[in-house]
């Protein structure tokens, strides 16, 4: 089989190739474009919003043994309570 292609020159120009969409763009001349602060990436600005609106969460009270003692009676207390037959 045999695959034949015919160009006409008075067509639109072809295409960009492939190369020339990935290579990175060209960069201005210095003097032509005015300086900026160096853009900061998308997810460090995202991040960079977190901080500054979430509010620092502060850490729960440390239980201790006592603490936890003391729950597991009142839950077995009220669980024998719930569960005793009425009479």
């Amino acid at each position: 089989m045999k695959v034949e292609m015919v160009l006409q020159p008075g067509q639109a120009p072809a295409p960009p190739t492939l190369s020339q969409r990935v290579a990175p763009a060209a960069k201005a001349p210095a003097a032509a474009a005015p300086k900026k602060a160096a853009a900061k990436p998308v997810v460090a600005k995202k991040r960079q919003a977190l901080r500054r609106k979430a509010p620092k969460k502060s850490k729960p009270a440390p239980v201790t043994a006592a603490d936890l003692d003391a729950q597991m009676e009142d839950y077995t207390a009220a669980g024998v309570s719930a569960t005793a037959p009425a009479s």
